[in-house]
């Protein structure tokens, strides 16, 4: 019974997830209301309150969940089998992997998120611990691929991460706010760094 009672649970957020995309897609996040969310899931507004208990949090909870079954999924890029893979290809593919989180959503409605964020302390701090989780996650995989002879074993594996991730985020902020720079033009930027990381700077 507890069984069944869970997975009505799961059934449900995942149709207040998706009417929750689909509408700040289409409304945009400020214009989209709760009670907007509630209708597309085809449920009471004081059942999904009982769930989230603002937009904010309902967001980033889709962020979480996303970014969880990234890190920690069966075909999380985290858990890749490096037999026979490029190390410079595992971490190009785990970027546009984290990158597909995010881009569920149009930047005008990613542009609004960010800015609502930033507004909250609670909301900010929500949003740091899974960039923390996402830093830690990436760590690992850098120490993997250095017990692998993928990469060279001696550098600092939290400072390497720190570059990759400080590339994640600086393109996604110029994703969002740069009206000319699509999805296409934001990976061949990402491929470039990540080709320039690896090559070096040397004559």
């Amino acid at each position: 019974m507890t069984g069944l009672r869970e997975q009505k649970k799961s059934e449900r957020r995942e149709r207040i997830f998706s009417a929750a995309v689909d509408l700040f897609n289409k409304k945009g996040f400020s214009n989209t209301s709760m009670q907007d969310i509630a209708e597309k899931a085809s449920l009471a507004v004081g059942t999904l309150y009982n769930y989230f208990p603002s937009k904010n949090e309902l967001l980033l909870d889709i962020m979480q969940e996303e970014m969880e079954i990234t890190i920690t999924g069966d075909d999380a890029l985290f858990n890749v089998n490096l037999q026979n893979h490029d190390a410079k290809d595992i971490i190009k593919s785990l970027i546009k992997k984290i990158y597909s989180i995010p881009l569920l959503l149009n930047k005008e409605s990613m542009k609004e998120i960010f800015i609502a964020t930033f507004s909250s302390d609670e909301h900010m701090k929500k949003g740091i611990i899974l960039d923390i989780e996402l830093m830690k996650a990436f760590q690992k995989l850098l120490e993997r691929l250095q017990k692998n002879n993928m990469i060279n074993p001696e550098v600092n594996s939290y400072n390497a991460t720190k570059i990759f991730y400080s590339v994640l985020l600086t393109q996604m902020m110029m994703y969002i706010f740069d009206p000319e720079l699509d999805n296409e033009k934001l990976f061949d930027n990402i491929d470039e760094i990540i080709d320039l990381i690896f090559q070096g700077m040397k004559p």
